[in-house]
Protein backbone atom coordinates (compact mmCIF):
# COMPACT_ATOMS: atom_id res chain seq x y z
CA UNK A 1 0.00 0.00 0.00
CA UNK A 2 1.23 3.62 -1.14
CA UNK A 3 1.41 6.05 2.20
CA UNK A 4 1.60 9.58 1.49
CA UNK A 5 2.28 11.27 4.61
CA UNK A 6 4.28 14.30 6.72
CA UNK A 7 4.60 16.04 10.09
CA UNK A 8 5.53 19.64 10.28
CA UNK A 9 6.20 21.35 13.44
CA UNK A 10 4.56 25.34 13.15
CA UNK A 11 5.47 27.70 15.16
CA UNK A 12 2.36 29.69 15.30
CA UNK A 13 -1.46 28.38 15.04
CA UNK A 14 -2.43 27.10 11.54
CA UNK A 15 -5.70 27.00 10.58
CA UNK A 16 -7.25 24.10 8.10
CA UNK A 17 -7.50 25.81 5.48
CA UNK A 18 -3.85 26.95 5.55
CA UNK A 19 -2.49 23.36 5.82
CA UNK A 20 -5.00 22.56 2.94
CA UNK A 21 -3.33 24.87 0.11
CA UNK A 22 0.02 22.60 0.97
CA UNK A 23 -1.74 19.96 -0.25
CA UNK A 24 -3.00 21.22 -3.42
CA UNK A 25 -0.13 20.18 -5.54
CA UNK A 26 -0.44 16.38 -3.93
CA UNK A 27 -4.34 16.68 -4.91
CA UNK A 28 -3.75 17.50 -8.35
CA UNK A 29 -1.72 14.35 -9.07
CA UNK A 30 -4.78 12.26 -8.15
CA UNK A 31 -7.98 13.89 -7.74
CA UNK A 32 -9.67 15.15 -10.80
CA UNK A 33 -11.58 19.01 -11.20
CA UNK A 34 -14.84 19.05 -13.39
CA UNK A 35 -15.11 21.36 -16.00
CA UNK A 36 -18.41 23.15 -16.72
CA UNK A 37 -20.20 21.76 -18.74
CA UNK A 38 -23.01 22.20 -21.82
CA UNK A 39 -24.80 18.45 -22.32
CA UNK A 40 -27.48 17.46 -25.20
CA UNK A 41 -30.02 14.80 -26.00
CA UNK A 42 -31.75 15.20 -29.75
CA UNK A 43 -34.75 13.50 -30.08
CA UNK A 44 -35.70 13.70 -33.53
CA UNK A 45 -38.88 11.67 -33.67
CA UNK A 46 -40.23 13.69 -30.51
CA UNK A 47 -39.15 16.84 -31.69
CA UNK A 48 -36.83 17.54 -28.69
CA UNK A 49 -33.14 18.61 -28.75
CA UNK A 50 -32.68 18.86 -24.77
CA UNK A 51 -29.81 21.01 -23.70
CA UNK A 52 -28.84 21.06 -19.98
CA UNK A 53 -25.68 23.31 -18.64
CA UNK A 54 -23.99 22.47 -15.30
CA UNK A 55 -21.64 24.93 -13.50
CA UNK A 56 -20.04 21.79 -12.48
CA UNK A 57 -20.60 17.94 -11.98
CA UNK A 58 -17.70 17.88 -8.67
CA UNK A 59 -19.48 19.49 -5.66
CA UNK A 60 -18.38 18.76 -1.65
CA UNK A 61 -20.14 17.88 1.22
CA UNK A 62 -19.28 19.55 4.33
CA UNK A 63 -19.39 18.40 7.95
CA UNK A 64 -19.01 20.03 11.07
CA UNK A 65 -18.24 18.76 14.15
CA UNK A 66 -17.62 20.69 17.40
CA UNK A 67 -16.36 18.94 20.69
CA UNK A 68 -17.43 15.93 18.89
CA UNK A 69 -21.45 17.15 18.15
CA UNK A 70 -22.20 18.19 14.56
CA UNK A 71 -23.73 21.13 14.46
CA UNK A 72 -23.78 22.30 10.36
CA UNK A 73 -24.36 19.92 7.40
CA UNK A 74 -23.89 21.96 3.76
CA UNK A 75 -25.08 19.42 1.08
CA UNK A 76 -23.50 19.38 -2.18
CA UNK A 77 -25.81 21.43 -4.40
CA UNK A 78 -25.88 21.10 -7.88
CA UNK A 79 -27.71 23.26 -10.93
CA UNK A 80 -28.95 22.72 -13.99
CA UNK A 81 -30.09 25.07 -16.77
CA UNK A 82 -32.60 24.14 -19.30
CA UNK A 83 -33.04 27.23 -21.02
CA UNK A 84 -31.31 26.08 -24.66
CA UNK A 85 -33.75 23.39 -24.86
CA UNK A 86 -36.04 23.60 -28.19
CA UNK A 87 -39.11 21.59 -29.17
CA UNK A 88 -41.03 21.31 -31.87
CA UNK A 89 -44.20 21.68 -29.48
CA UNK A 90 -44.26 23.35 -26.19
CA UNK A 91 -42.17 22.24 -23.22
CA UNK A 92 -44.50 21.77 -20.57
CA UNK A 93 -41.78 20.45 -18.03
CA UNK A 94 -38.54 20.39 -16.85
CA UNK A 95 -37.07 17.62 -14.41
CA UNK A 96 -34.21 15.75 -12.74
CA UNK A 97 -34.47 12.19 -11.13
CA UNK A 98 -31.83 11.53 -8.62
CA UNK A 99 -32.50 7.88 -9.41
CA UNK A 100 -31.15 7.41 -5.59
CA UNK A 101 -34.93 6.57 -4.18
CA UNK A 102 -35.77 10.39 -3.73
CA UNK A 103 -38.71 11.34 -6.08
CA UNK A 104 -38.28 13.32 -9.42
CA UNK A 105 -37.66 17.54 -8.87
CA UNK A 106 -39.88 18.83 -11.47
CA UNK A 107 -40.58 22.74 -12.65
CA UNK A 108 -42.88 24.02 -14.96
CA UNK A 109 -41.08 25.06 -18.04
CA UNK A 110 -43.13 28.49 -18.64
CA UNK A 111 -42.01 29.81 -15.34
CA UNK A 112 -38.37 28.77 -14.92
CA UNK A 113 -35.58 26.83 -16.60
CA UNK A 114 -33.49 26.41 -13.68
CA UNK A 115 -33.41 23.57 -11.39
CA UNK A 116 -31.14 22.09 -8.51
CA UNK A 117 -30.38 18.59 -6.37
CA UNK A 118 -28.64 18.40 -2.99
CA UNK A 119 -27.21 15.83 -1.93
CA UNK A 120 -26.11 14.14 1.67
CA UNK A 121 -24.07 11.59 1.39
CA UNK A 122 -21.06 11.06 -0.94
CA UNK A 123 -20.67 8.92 -3.33
CA UNK A 124 -20.62 8.84 -7.59
CA UNK A 125 -24.19 9.52 -8.87
CA UNK A 126 -25.97 9.22 -12.06
CA UNK A 127 -28.99 11.29 -12.75
CA UNK A 128 -31.69 11.53 -15.42
CA UNK A 129 -32.56 15.53 -16.61
CA UNK A 130 -35.33 15.25 -18.89
CA UNK A 131 -38.08 17.57 -20.65
CA UNK A 132 -41.89 16.71 -21.71
CA UNK A 133 -43.86 18.44 -24.42
CA UNK A 134 -47.59 19.22 -24.84
CA UNK A 135 -47.90 15.51 -26.31
CA UNK A 136 -46.59 14.19 -23.29
CA UNK A 137 -43.07 13.58 -24.99
CA UNK A 138 -40.51 12.89 -23.20
CA UNK A 139 -36.23 13.32 -23.52
CA UNK A 140 -33.83 12.07 -21.35
CA UNK A 141 -30.48 12.67 -20.52
CA UNK A 142 -27.70 10.91 -18.24
CA UNK A 143 -26.02 13.62 -16.16
CA UNK A 144 -23.09 11.62 -14.05
CA UNK A 145 -21.91 13.79 -10.49
CA UNK A 146 -18.89 13.34 -8.34
CA UNK A 147 -19.87 14.16 -4.91
CA UNK A 148 -16.58 14.02 -2.17
CA UNK A 149 -17.31 14.50 1.88
CA UNK A 150 -15.16 16.57 4.16
CA UNK A 151 -15.36 16.74 7.33
CA UNK A 152 -14.55 19.72 9.90
CA UNK A 153 -13.53 18.68 13.10
CA UNK A 154 -12.75 20.95 16.21
CA UNK A 155 -12.12 20.16 20.28
CA UNK A 156 -10.94 22.60 22.08
CA UNK A 157 -8.93 22.69 25.90
CA UNK A 158 -8.69 18.22 25.89
CA UNK A 159 -5.96 16.01 27.46
CA UNK A 160 -8.56 13.13 26.23
CA UNK A 161 -9.32 13.79 22.35
CA UNK A 162 -12.48 12.02 21.31
CA UNK A 163 -11.49 9.96 17.73
CA UNK A 164 -13.41 10.92 14.70
CA UNK A 165 -15.23 8.40 13.29
CA UNK A 166 -15.87 8.45 9.35
CA UNK A 167 -17.09 5.93 7.36
CA UNK A 168 -15.47 5.79 3.17
CA UNK A 169 -17.91 3.57 1.64
CA UNK A 170 -20.55 5.23 0.18
CA UNK A 171 -24.70 5.16 0.80
CA UNK A 172 -25.83 4.50 -2.42
CA UNK A 173 -23.43 1.00 -3.04
CA UNK A 174 -21.76 2.74 -5.67
CA UNK A 175 -18.23 3.42 -6.85
CA UNK A 176 -15.62 3.34 -3.98
CA UNK A 177 -13.64 6.60 -3.21
CA UNK A 178 -9.96 6.70 -4.16
CA UNK A 179 -8.54 7.78 -1.48
CA UNK A 180 -8.67 9.58 2.11
CA UNK A 181 -7.45 13.14 3.15
CA UNK A 182 -6.00 13.74 6.48
CA UNK A 183 -5.18 17.08 7.82
CA UNK A 184 -5.20 17.20 11.65
CA UNK A 185 -3.30 20.24 13.78
CA UNK A 186 -2.81 20.18 17.31
CA UNK A 187 -1.88 22.84 19.00
CA UNK A 188 -0.14 22.67 22.60
CA UNK A 189 -1.04 26.51 23.85
CA UNK A 190 0.66 28.24 26.02
CA UNK A 191 0.40 29.06 29.55
CA UNK A 192 0.18 32.79 30.30
CA UNK A 193 -0.18 34.19 33.95
CA UNK A 194 1.26 31.15 35.50
CA UNK A 195 3.58 32.24 38.06
CA UNK A 196 6.75 29.68 38.03
CA UNK A 197 5.55 27.02 35.49
CA UNK A 198 6.11 28.12 31.45
CA UNK A 199 4.50 25.26 30.41
CA UNK A 200 5.54 21.41 29.17
CA UNK A 201 5.50 20.20 26.26
CA UNK A 202 3.59 17.07 25.21
CA UNK A 203 3.90 13.42 23.76
CA UNK A 204 1.30 12.32 21.56
CA UNK A 205 0.08 9.74 18.69
CA UNK A 206 -2.00 9.86 15.91
CA UNK A 207 -3.54 6.62 14.88
CA UNK A 208 -5.60 5.72 11.49
CA UNK A 209 -7.89 2.87 12.83
CA UNK A 210 -10.17 0.41 11.04
CA UNK A 211 -12.80 -1.41 12.17
CA UNK A 212 -11.24 -4.39 13.04
CA UNK A 213 -9.43 -2.24 15.35
CA UNK A 214 -6.26 -2.60 13.59
CA UNK A 215 -4.03 0.55 13.01
CA UNK A 216 -3.79 1.55 9.38
CA UNK A 217 -1.03 4.89 9.88
CA UNK A 218 0.35 5.95 13.20
CA UNK A 219 2.58 9.03 13.48
CA UNK A 220 4.50 10.00 16.68
CA UNK A 221 4.82 13.43 18.02
CA UNK A 222 6.60 16.17 20.66
CA UNK A 223 4.89 19.65 20.44
CA UNK A 224 6.27 22.07 22.99
CA UNK A 225 4.45 25.00 24.84
CA UNK A 226 3.14 27.41 22.45
CA UNK A 227 3.18 25.38 19.41
CA UNK A 228 1.54 22.77 16.61
CA UNK A 229 1.93 20.49 14.78
CA UNK A 230 0.26 18.96 12.07
CA UNK A 231 -0.11 15.49 10.71
CA UNK A 232 -1.43 15.37 6.16
CA UNK A 233 -1.44 11.96 5.12
CA UNK A 234 -2.86 10.39 2.13
CA UNK A 235 -4.34 6.90 2.63
CA UNK A 236 -6.25 4.56 -0.24
CA UNK A 237 -7.99 2.15 1.52
CA UNK A 238 -11.82 3.32 1.55
CA UNK A 239 -13.32 -0.41 3.05
CA UNK A 240 -14.71 -0.56 6.17
CA UNK A 241 -15.12 2.43 9.09
CA UNK A 242 -12.95 3.93 10.16
CA UNK A 243 -11.39 6.37 13.38
CA UNK A 244 -8.99 9.17 13.24
CA UNK A 245 -7.48 8.66 17.06
CA UNK A 246 -5.33 11.11 19.11
CA UNK A 247 -3.69 9.27 21.93
CA UNK A 248 -2.12 11.01 24.94
CA UNK A 249 -0.38 10.30 27.90
CA UNK A 250 -2.06 10.79 31.43
CA UNK A 251 -1.46 13.47 33.19
CA UNK A 252 0.13 16.00 30.38
CA UNK A 253 -1.47 19.66 29.65
CA UNK A 254 -4.52 20.25 27.49
CA UNK A 255 -4.56 20.65 23.67
CA UNK A 256 -6.36 22.28 20.87
CA UNK A 257 -7.59 19.78 17.66
CA UNK A 258 -8.15 21.40 14.14
CA UNK A 259 -8.50 18.82 11.39
CA UNK A 260 -10.46 17.37 8.50
CA UNK A 261 -10.70 13.93 6.98
CA UNK A 262 -11.64 14.59 3.25
CA UNK A 263 -13.16 11.49 1.35
CA UNK A 264 -12.11 11.78 -2.39
CA UNK A 265 -13.56 10.29 -5.51
CA UNK A 266 -11.83 10.20 -9.08
CA UNK A 267 -14.01 11.16 -12.01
Amino acid sequence: MVIINRVINITNSIGINMARSISIVMLLIFASISLSGCLFSNDKDGGIELIVDHDSDFETIIETYSEGELVQINPARFEFDFAKTTASKTIQSFGINPLDGRDSIEIDASNDSILSIEFYEHGMYEVDAYAIDSNGVRTNLSIGLRVDLRIEWTQTDTNNPLALPFNPEPANQGQNAKMIEIISNVENPSLVNTIGDSGQSIQLTWQLVDELDDICQTRNGQINDGNTMMWQTLYFNTYMLHELRIVMDDGQDSINVNQSVSILYDN
